[in-house]
């Protein structure tokens, strides 16, 4: 009877094997022991499924998809930034132009007061100084809308 047990066991095994793994577990001095053959008397044959690598693969794909999504959020972030940002210097841009504007109707008496010697003195003088206030925040706002464009690179790779 054992005989015939070891044989139907066997054959089972190897009509099992090939779609999954078996495993024995058999019970020695009250210790659960596994192994690929027949460990004793008491030996069951336990069953572990074949991994599913359509599934593993689809994970992964899954995975990378959700990365692609999250980085093509952050992409949309970052180009609305980028567009926020665009427009503050156009602000910028043109209120330096509107001074300009207005420093070129200087009088001769406003001229006198800013101690220039002529008109022209006076607005160039002035001129200076608004592109002076101006121009670096322009220049930030450029580094900051460079800095997006590199975060915005590195999302795409």
């Amino acid at each position: 009877m054992k005989v015939y047990l070891k044989c139907l066991m066997g054959l089972l095994s190897l009509l099992i094997l090939p779609a999954h793994a078996a495993v024995y577990q058999c019970t020695i001095k009250g210790v659960a022991t596994f192994s690929q053959q027949p460990c004793g008397e008491d030996a069951e044959i336990i069953i572990i499924p074949e991994t599913n690598r359509t599934q593993i693969a689809k994970k992964d794909s899954d995975k990378k998809s959700d990365n692609s999504v999250e980085n093509y959020i952050s992409g949309k972030k970052i180009d609305r930034k980028i567009k926020k940002i665009e427009r503050a210097i156009k602000l910028l841009q043109n209120a330096l132009s509107e001074q300009k504007i207005k420093i070129g109707y200087m009088t001769q008496k406003a001229a006198n007061r800013l101690g220039a010697e002529s008109i022209a003195d006076a607005i160039e003088q002035q001129t200076i100084i608004l592109e002076k206030e101006v121009q670096p925040k322009i220049d930030e706002l450029q580094q900051q809308i460079a800095a997006l464009n590199v975060i915005k690179a590195q999302l795409g790779q």
